[in-house]
């Protein structure tokens, strides 16, 4: 599991975007419901993004979390904490985060991921690999 994936896929779980077809993220395919106020953008009344294929938000979501991650986004540098990423995608509740996090212990296998992660560590190409009994039937 690449990391910023991990992120993609844990607010994705928490917008409804894989599992909830009457969430907005889950209509739109937006797992991270990125807005957006270019005219030649696809979005909706409210500027959020649409997508034709949840693939075509999830590439667009890792993106956005690659651009915000290596500090090439006005709002977030590589030192802000993952606390502050989640912050900016609307996660600001305390209980929420921590599903979040425990998402991303499980998905990355690493314990230490905390609110005070720094988001330049979901940059760093590790892999998590797959355990063996994922291909056992």
């Amino acid at each position: 599991m690449i990391r910023t994936e991990a992120i993609v896929l844990a607010i994705g779980k928490m917008n409804g975007c894989f599992d909830d077809p009457e969430s907005r993220s889950f209509k739109l395919c937006n797992p991270l419901m990125l807005k957006t106020y270019r005219p030649e953008k696809k979005c909706d009344s409210e500027h959020y993004r649409i997508f034709s294929s949840v693939m075509g938000g999830f590439k667009a979501g890792v993106a956005d979390l690659q651009a915000k991650c290596s500090g090439k986004n006005n709002r977030l540098s590589a030192e802000n904490t993952l606390k502050d990423l989640l912050s900016v995608y609307g996660f600001n509740h305390e209980a929420t985060t921590r599903k979040i996090i425990l998402f991303l212990r499980r998905a990355l296998t690493d314990e230490s991921v905390a609110t005070n992660t720094p988001i330049g560590w979901f940059l760093e190409t590790v892999i998590v690999p797959a355990e063996e009994s994922v291909n056992a039937g």
